[in-house]
Order: C-alpha cells, then sequence, then structure tokens
C-alpha cells in the first residue's frame, strides 16, 4: 500500500480499515466506513509521476492542478511572472520541486484553512512561502492552505533540491510561482496540468 498512497494518509486509511474489521466483528459490514476508505485511498493517492528534465532553464508544474493567475507583480527583488496552480480534492495531493534550486529561506505563517477561491483573503489563509535560487535567479513559491486540509504538510527537506524532489502535501490548495520576468511561458490561463508539466523556460 505505501507504494500507491502518500505517508500523509498512512494514518487515516489505518484507522478506516481497523474501524470496518471493528464494526465487522461487533455487528456488521459498514457499507458507510468502506465507502470513506475508498474516498480517503482516492484522495491520499500517490501516482507514479517522474519529473525529470534535462533542461536546467525549464519550469515544470509542482502540482496537479489549474493555472488560475499569470500576472506581472512587484516584489522587492524586482518585477516578475507570477502564475498561479490551484489544486483540488480530486487531484493528486503531492506536489514537488519545479527545477533545481538552492533554499534560503522557508517561512511558515499560520492562519485560517479558507476556500481557495477567496482570493481577497489571502492574508489571512494559512502559508508556506520558500525563497530559492535557480541558475542565480531569485524565485518564490508561495503555498497557501486550502479548506479541506488542516495544516500544509512540508517534508524535511534539504538546503539544495532537485527537479522532482518532493516537497509535500496539499489538499484543495494553491501553490503561486513568482519567477523572473525574463520567463517563456508556454501554458495558459485555465489548464489542467499534471505535476511534471512545462510551465515555461527562463531565458
Amino acid at each position: 500500500m505505501m507504494k500507491y498512497i502518500t505517508k500523509e494518509g498512512y494514518f487515516s486509511i489505518s484507522l478506516i480499515i481497523f474501524l470496518i474489521i471493528l464494526f465487522w466483528i461487533l455487528n456488521s459490514f459498514s457499507f458507510v466506513l468502506f465507502l470513506l476508505l475508498l474516498i480517503f485511498l482516492f484522495i491520499f493517492r500517490n501516482p507514479n509521476r517522474i519529473l525529470i528534465c534535462h533542461d536546467i532553464k525549464a519550469i515544470l508544474s509542482p502540482i496537479d492542478g489549474q493555472i488560475v493567475q499569470i500576472n506581472t507583480v512587484r516584489k522587492d527583488f524586482g518585477e516578475c511572472v507570477e502564475i498561479s496552480i490551484v489544486n483540488s480534492f480530486y487531484n493528486a495531493g503531492s506536489f514537488y520541486a519545479p527545477f533545481e534550486m538552492n533554499i534560503e529561506e522557508i517561512k511558515y505563517r499560520y492562519g485560517l484553512f479558507l476556500d481557495k477561491e477567496s482570493q481577497n483573503l489571502n492574508f489571512l489563509k494559512e502559508k508556506i512561502t520558500i525563497n530559492a535560487i535557480n541558475n542565480s535567479s531569485k524565485i518564490l513559491l508561495e503555498i497557501y492552505a486550502g479548506n479541506l486540509g488542516k495544516k500544509i504538510r512540508l517534508d524535511n527537506i534539504s538546503h539544495s533540491l532537485k527537479v522532482g524532489d518532493r516537497l509535500g502535501f496539499l489538499i484543495n490548495g494553491k501553490i503561486k510561482l513568482i519567477l523572473p520576468k525574463n520567463i517563456r511561458i508556454q501554458a495558459g490561463l485555465g489548464d489542467e496540468i499534471k505535476s511534471g508539466s512545462l510551465l515555461g523556460y527562463l531565458i
């Protein structure tokens, strides 16, 4: 099971299996619990994704979802391109490093678990910001919790990451990539994408 289920789902799924067996012994088979087990197996599934890219300038999607925003924004370090990807509950929740990067800082902001569509309330949402360097370019990953997640689950990641290294798990949330303005975007607004899909190239 461990090969097909993310580690974040082990406890919940094991607990439901235990309850199914207990109810079966004491009373009868519980179809409600069995349905709940199927839902959890679906949510915590671990699809076999191989995120390998030989182009060091390529930017890949870190997670399954839909591109909902492609904007130009200004940060402290200059003008940037922001790509926002929304992950729904029916998308696989594991997210990965979208490029080779050296992590400079990880910032945690504890907050509320609001609906991913609540754009105006982003400042209230639980958030993790990863400041990283890719080929001397500064890049940010902003990870927002959704209303179905109790917290953002981030792996114990190292300072230096390769493309495709697992970063964590997210349910019904959003990931923003803050990229240098010198990027050639290969994806469009509204595109449904999988983790490892090509988003663009740094020029």
